[in-house]
């Protein structure tokens, strides 16, 4: 007898929840162990999966992690990239562009993430480089565009897009990369505190590119 639709069903939701639950163990060991500290045999004890399933779907610990990765930044990117996206004004993009980032870098999970690349990256080259690819430089050219298409509108210029988008970036985030690598975080920023950091960078840096035509409209004066 063939088997029925609802039973292919079945098979496929109980595939996709063993899935998840391999890929939610995955990232939880990679957050307290690092990438070293990730076996699979403590993937499976902690999800519920076999072993089969696991080189199924995921090909390996590699696999995994790289898939585990993938998800991971394309949800942290997603939500940063909406308004760069559109034509909004760009003091209005850019304000929501780094309130955005800035409350993101500043959560445990992100620090902790931050601390094990930086650590350990060096032995794995292949997964650091994906990370980079569909994380950090994936969102750095969305912003990167939205500076192109707001300079053929005649509002800004700019030299080099990509180098101004990498300016912006690093106005918003500032030394905090660099304090995670010691191990001494900056205090969580209150929301007032993230609107005032914002603000004064997104003031500075429109000003420094602003077309003559739209200083004052970003507030430039003369």
């Amino acid at each position: 007898m063939s088997e029925t639709p609802e039973k292919f069903e079945k098979q496929s939701s109980r595939g996709s929840a063993r899935r998840r639950a391999m890929m939610d163990a995955a990232w939880q060991l990679l957050l307290e162990r690092g990438f070293a500290g990730v076996t699979l045999n403590d993937v499976i004890s902690q999800s519920g999966g076999s072993r089969t399933t696991l080189y199924e779907a995921f090909g390996g610990k590699d696999g995994l992690l790289e898939a585990v990765m993938t998800e991971r930044c394309v949800e942290f990117s997603a939500e940063l990239q909406i308004s760069l996206k559109t034509d909004l004004p760009p003091r209005d993009a850019l304000t929501d562009f780094g309130t955005k980032l800035a409350n993101k870098i500043v959560t445990e999970e992100v620090a902790r993430f931050t601390q094990i690349l930086y650590s350990e990256g060096q032995h794995f080259l292949p997964l650091i480089e994906k990370f980079f690819e569909i994380g950090p430089d994936s969102t750095r050219k969305h912003l990167a565009d939205y500076l192109s298409r707001q300079q053929k509108l005649g509002r800004i210029h700019i030299d080099d897009p990509d180098h101004a988008a990498e300016i912006f970036e690093a106005m918003v985030i500032g030394d905090w990369q660099s304090r995670v690598m010691k191990h001494h975080p900056r205090p969580p920023m209150t929301d007032s505190e993230i609107e005032n950091r914002v603000s004064r960078a997104v003031n500075i840096f429109l000003c420094g590119i602003a077309t003559d035509d739209h200083r004052k409209t970003f507030g430039c004066g003369n």
